[in-house]
């Protein structure tokens, strides 16, 4: 229904009421511009006014979004045409008119109208969404910290209340959810999420953004609370209900972080920044999992040390090919980890990278052709990035062992093989005996000069520099322990000599096992 106000013209109202599609009224004055702001079109006859009094009322008039214009006359000079048009008037028509000419055009005037309507509602809305984006992204990173200077862009973002909690979401196993997909798929499956959280329609979700590829913000008002721990609680039940609705509306489960309140929205970074850190607990968790940072006991930090000697057990035993140790060990390692209530995760998959890296060297060391394990090691550290949880760690670190051991037997004959980790294993348990590469030869039955040739080929290093090497840290290990002097050690690991023993040491290690004792006291003190 098209809403027109006609003025000075009642002949034409009489000729229009009965028209379909259209609601007429008689305008009386022209001066209440607010009221005639209800109307959609209005026909004003300009005989009898006086040019100032249609001006100043255009004037007013174009700061509304509506209605359009339409000036009757008898005659038009092109100089006035000009200047109505100049102040925003949809048309002039010349008395007397034609009805059906007339109702086209005023169909057409409304048409154009409700274009332009949309129009405007599209930019409003684009403009507000990038005002809170903007918002958002600085409140997120703490990059404004003028409390004034928010509230004014929080009011410009039609925001009734200011953020002061952030949660975090996550779309579980979006790497794979995505692989082998183009951008129009990873957008939609984002959409398909935001449609969901926004289908919960929570009040005090104030704004939501994009942080990256399968993050959302969601920054949230929360009411203030007599009890602190009421805005926990509050913060989870919305998480709760984001989480249901997600997983009902789509086939996608998410992993949400929470931080804490912060009352001043100068400080709402360090919620998303605790929201991020409690998300990274997933490793440890199921996939749906809700985390909020305080139940987290972030402040603990655990030692690390019996992992670092887990993991270089773990290599030992890979160099060695005992593959059946190396899986015990790590199914040690991962009980420890998964029942360890202050493990941090991050740290947790610095130590995973460095058993990736370590196993690639045994790898190569036992003969595996560095061209394939190479372009590996890069795949799987790219791969580990991605892995959401210990479970899937667990699976990966077994899969890897199998196919780096695949590597070492495709590129070394397997009685070789057999014979120099028979050596390695022999060395490991006597370096503190006399043991010569004659008398290591003979053991496996076979020649000094083969087995010379063989185990550098397979180690990367001569007999004689890996006997040596393992002896100086078997030295510097025990050298830590008070109660025995450079004689004994030198005898504990295989030197008569402790003088010899001394050389050695520093030829290797730069110092006197004496000067290498102090400084490692040093640093524990």
């Amino acid at each position: 229904m098209i809403s027109l106000g006609v003025y000075n013209q009642p002949t034409l109202y009489e000729r229009l009421w009965e028209q379909e599609n259209f609601h007429i009224e008689v305008i009386k004055a022209l001066t209440d511009v607010a009221t005639l702001s209800k109307f959609d079109l209005l026909l004003i006859n300009l005989s009898g006014m006086e040019e100032e009094k249609y001006f100043y009322f255009l004037k007013k008039l174009r700061k509304l979004d509506k209605p359009k214009v339409i000036f009757l006359s008898e005659t038009f000079s092109f100089e006035l045409v000009k200047k109505l048009m100049f102040y925003g008037t949809y048309d002039c028509l010349t008395l007397p008119l034609n009805i059906p000419d007339l109702l086209t055009l005023l169909t057409n005037a409304y048409t154009d109208l409700k274009r332009e309507n949309r129009r405007k509602r599209k930019r409003e809305a684009y403009e507000i969404q990038s005002i809170r984006a903007s918002l958002a992204y600085d409140l997120l990173h703490g990059n404004t910290k003028n409390a004034k200077e928010i509230w004014e862009r929080s009011q410009l973002a039609n925001l009734s209340l200011i953020p002061n909690t952030v949660l975090l979401l996550r779309i579980d196993h979006f790497s794979k959810l995505v692989e082998n997909k183009g951008e129009l798929w990873k957008n939609s499956l984002r959409e398909e999420v935001l449609q969901a959280i926004n289908y919960c329609n929570l009040q005090d979700v104030s704004l939501k953004v994009l942080v990256n590829e399968q993050k959302y913000a969601l920054l949230l008002s929360l009411p203030v609370q007599l009890e602190e721990e009421k805005y926990k609680v509050l913060a989870t039940e919305y998480a709760e209900k984001i989480r249901e609705e997600i997983n009902k509306q789509t086939n996608y489960t998410v992993t949400i972080g929470i931080g804490n309140y912060y009352e001043d929205a100068r400080n709402l970074h360090l919620s998303y920044q605790e929201s991020e850190y409690a998300q990274t607990y997933r490793l440890f968790q199921a996939e749906n999992s809700i985390i909020h940072i305080e139940d987290l006991d972030y402040f603990e930090t655990p030692e690390y040390g019996e992992y670092k000697n887990k993991i270089q057990e773990m290599t030992n035993k890979f160099l060695l090919g005992d593959v059946t140790a190396v899986h015990a060990i790590w199914k040690e390692i991962y009980r420890s980890v998964a029942t360890h209530s202050h493990f941090q995760p991050e740290e947790f998959r610095l130590q995973v990278l460095d058993l990736l890296f370590s196993l690639s060297k045994s790898a190569m060391q036992n003969g595996a052709n560095p061209k394939h394990i190479m372009p590996l090691q890069i795949k799987h550290a790219k791969e580990l990035h991605e892995i959401e949880s210990l479970t899937e760690i667990d699976t990966w670190i077994k899969a890897i062992v199998h196919e780096y051991s695949a590597y070492v037997h495709e590129g070394h004959n397997e009685q070789v093989l057999k014979s120099v980790q028979e050596v390695l294993q022999f060395v490991e348990e006597h370096y503190d005996e006399d043991i010569g590469l004659e008398t290591i030869a003979d053991r496996v039955d076979l020649s000094p000069n083969y087995l010379s040739a063989i185990f550098k080929q397979t180690t990367g290093r001569s007999y004689i520099d890996y006997l040596t090497e393992l002896r100086m840290k078997k030295a510097k290990e025990k050298l830590q322990d008070l109660s025995l002097t450079v004689y004994e050690i030198a005898e504990a690991i295989g030197y008569s000599s402790s003088q010899y023993f001394s050389r050695v040491f520093k030829k290797h290690i730069g110092m006197t096992p004496s000067a290498y004792r102090n400084s490692v006291l040093s640093i524990k003190k």
